[in-house]
């Protein structure tokens, strides 16, 4: 299905069309799963997810602690008006490749 986008433009795919393309065009071979060293963990990737049993640091104070915006999506936030974000963790585009994965 083509549909406008908001500046009035045709022939733009829908999301969900979209998705369906790129999983029709670009799907991902099975890859093997194994046990290895943390040596050997070098340019590798998991094969499932893994949850430490504490939290480090056990404080909510790190200043690692956040997320990464860009400075556009956040103009004229104050603290008493704070901007809406999407959060990408969260996002179709982001489900489809756990999915794929």
């Amino acid at each position: 299905m083509t549909v406008k986008d908001m500046l009035g433009r045709s022939g733009v795919v829908s999301g969900e069309d979209a998705l369906k393309i790129l999983g029709e065009h670009f799907a991902l071979p099975a890859l093997a799963v194994g046990e290895i060293f943390i040596s050997q963990a070098l340019d590798r990737v998991l094969s499932e997810e893994i949850r430490s049993a504490d939290d480090l640091p056990g404080f909510n104070r790190s200043t690692m602690d956040g997320f990464a915006v860009r400075c556009a999506d956040t103009f004229g936030a104050t603290e008493s008006l704070p901007a809406l974000l999407q959060s990408w963790a969260t996002s179709p585009w982001a489900r489809c490749l756990r999915a794929a994965l």
